[in-house]
């Protein structure tokens, strides 16, 4: 082979090579100094038994989340879904009125797909935040930030906690964050419109029912807080607007077997 001929070689796979690597935002970014100082901030911030510096953890996040929208290095990144699920799961509990830490938490876990699904599942299936009404807000926080990674892995436990939930609140966030599936394959909406379609028309069922007794009541307690966040989820489902189960299941009777 002819040496001009081997080095316009090389010079060429060496082009291409370069190419590649300015393609992949996170190709050879290495270890953020910034990143490091921030989870050494909520590190701190998440260590203090008097949560006095929660408010400076939070900012903390903003900016590790910033960072992450951007493009950090896959190492920098494990770091800071550790970091956080090092928020969520361990330290002195805060109390239930005072969770904006475990808040900022899971809003940047929502936005770090798979990953960031598997931390917010275990800190809401988990024992950590008891089910009991004081902490109902948080907990809408953690299924409502599931929703956002767009982990279709969790889509199966997202209804379960739609439908099956005891807490009205939880019914209409884990409903709620099923919206963020709008753009999932047909197949896998049309599981989760029937399925919610469903839950929609026993409880419709059971509220319509006259007199005072304690199931009607229920359900009607039940309907008043999905209603709203369930239609909205449905339309976002089907590209579809409705406002009451009747016309959901007139057009899902008509449409179900058609392409949506």
């Amino acid at each position: 082979m002819k040496p001009m001929m081997t080095l316009r070689r090389f010079v060429l796979a060496f082009l291409c090579s370069a190419v590649a690597v300015a393609q992949d935002p996170a190709a050879g970014k290495g270890p953020d100094k910034e990143v490091a100082a921030q989870l050494a901030v909520l590190k701190e911030a998440h260590a203090d038994k008097k949560f006095a510096n929660d408010a400076r953890g939070v900012e903390a996040i903003d900016k590790l989340l910033i960072k992450a929208k951007a493009g950090i290095d896959p190492k920098d990144q494990q770091q800071v879904v550790k970091a956080l699920e090092s928020v969520l799961a361990t330290g002195k509990l805060r109390p239930p009125d005072q969770t904006q830490l475990y808040g900022g938490a899971a809003y940047a876990l929502g936005a770090m797909g798979a990953d960031g699904a598997k931390v917010l599942k275990e800190a809401y299936a988990g024992k950590r935040y008891p089910d009991k009404p004081e902490w109902v807000p948080l907990r809408e926080q953690l299924l409502k930030n599931l929703g956002r990674t767009k982990d279709e892995s969790m889509v199966k436990y997202l209804v379960d906690q739609a439908t099956r939930s005891p807490e009205p609140a939880l019914m209409a966030a884990a409903g709620e964050a099923l919206g963020n599936f709008e753009e999932s394959k047909e197949a896998l909406r049309k599981e989760v419109v029937r399925d919610l379609l469903v839950k929609y028309g026993s409880l419709s069922e059971m509220a319509s029912n006259l007199g005072t007794n304690i199931e009607a009541q229920n359900a009607q307690e039940r309907l008043a807080a999905i209603k709203g966040k369930w239609n909205a989820t449905l339309g976002k489902l089907t590209k579809q607007n409705f406002d009451t189960f009747r016309d959901w299941q007139t057009w899902h009777n008509k449409n179900k077997d058609k392409p949506w």
